[in-house]
């Protein structure tokens, strides 16, 4: 009697397997011929069944009536769910799960690279706009597709990291910078761009590990050491920051940035004034030098144009300073002075010059040229200085 109850209780379940392809016949049937409607009924009825649960055929199928649905011009199809192509990622997700023959392998590769490429262009296109948000979500969706079938877009990623930082999303651009690690991606740019993010953050420990990890495998990369040292710069380790800039000038003698930067360090040391005099005025010979060969190699950069002009207003600052302090009856030494300052203005001229010829709308710029033109009474300059400022102003 039990024997005759199990084989019947089999007969039952076989019964059922059968009845459930069926209808996940009739759903690819329904596929074919454009009825979405019906087609998602059938096929969600198959899947929902215990004995076709985990049928990759039936998984297949439903990601394929989704992928219609995602596409279709139909509103009445269209209005069957409001993420389609989310749907079908899942299914194609499940249908790999359940395939372990691989016998839907290729066409489930097939399908799912479509979304990937659909989701990659149309980040493109918001990139194309200066929409970087949206050119983000599209990348992640892009990466999304191909990780639903275990395939890691690492492309779409750095993609999506990128237009992440532009939209001002720091915390997404570090997951995606930490996944992209994760996943073995090999790039300068990963490390120098997480390491980044850590520093903006203020958290010295975490941006010089990755910066570490980086030189692991790419030892002596410039723009990892550039990146080392501007965290130096962040946390106030100037000693560090000087002297990895110097070996980065010996190493990279026509990089204009370095020297930039070495300028920067030096201005640095002029103005504090914990240091001993003799020490400051070797550090603007230092600055000086530094701003003026990274003018030499390239001589539109505005940073060190304006620095340069900036340090030699400071200076002629120092000397006014000094002649406000004599005693009423100094007048040689007072005009001594005074010539030491106008000495430096003159100096500063022709870079404030250039700087606001760079960027005619710098307010810093044009303020210091019209302090400097109304000490030396240029009356038609002052008057072109005053009207560059009203109409920046009123912008």
């Amino acid at each position: 009697m039990k024997r005759i109850v199990l084989l019947v209780l089999m007969g039952i379940s076989i019964s059922l397997a059968f009845g459930q392809k069926a209808v996940r016949q009739t759903a690819s049937n329904y596929l074919k011929e454009g009825k979405l409607d019906k087609a998602l009924e059938a096929i969600n009825q198959c899947i929902q069944d215990p004995s076709t649960a985990q049928d990759p055929k039936a998984w297949f199928i439903r990601g394929n009536i989704y992928s219609e649905i995602g596409v279709t011009k139909d509103e009445k199809y269209k209005a069957l769910d409001p993420d389609p192509l989310g749907k079908a990622l899942e299914s194609y997700q499940k249908a790999t799960q359940y395939d372990e023959k691989k016998e839907y392998a290729e066409d489930i590769f097939q399908k799912v690279n479509w979304q990937r490429n659909k989701y990659f262009n149309e980040a493109v296109e918001y990139y194309g706009k200066k929409d970087f948000k949206d050119a983000m979500l599209s990348f992640d969706h892009s990466f999304s597709a191909l990780a639903a079938i275990n395939i890691h877009d690492t492309l779409s990623l750095f993609y999506a990291a990128t237009c992440a930082s532009l939209a001002n999303e720091r915390s997404q651009a570090k997951k995606y910078l930490i996944d992209l690690l994760k996943y073995k991606a090999k790039s300068v740019a990963i490390y120098s761009s997480l390491s980044e993010l850590y520093r903006i953050d203020k958290d010295s420990g975490a941006a010089l590990a990755v910066i570490r990890e980086g030189q692991k495998i790419y030892p002596g990369n410039m723009p990892l050491f550039l990146a080392e040292t501007n965290i130096y710069l962040t946390f106030g380790n100037t000693d560090k920051a000087l002297s990895n800039l110097k070996l980065a000038a010996v190493k990279d003698s026509v990089n204009p940035s370095i020297y930039y930067a070495l300028g920067t360090i030096y201005n640095k040391l002029v103005d504090d004034t914990t240091k001993k005099a003799d020490f400051r005025e070797k550090m603007f010979t230092s600055a000086e030098e530094a701003y003026k060969k990274s003018i030499q190699l390239k001589p539109d950069y505005f940073d060190p144009i304006f620095n340069l002009g900036a340090l030699y207003v400071n200076k002629a600052v120092v000397y006014d300073d000094k002649a406000k302090n004599l005693p009423l009856d100094a007048d040689a030494e007072f005009k001594t002075l005074k010539a030491q300052a106008d000495k430096y203005l003159e100096l500063a001229i022709p870079y404030l010059e250039k700087a606001a010829e760079l960027q005619p709308t710098d307010l810093s710029t044009m303020s210091s040229l019209k302090q400097i033109y109304i000490r030396q009474q240029k009356t038609e300059k002052l008057k072109a200085i005053n009207e560059k400022i009203n109409a920046t102003q009123k912008k």
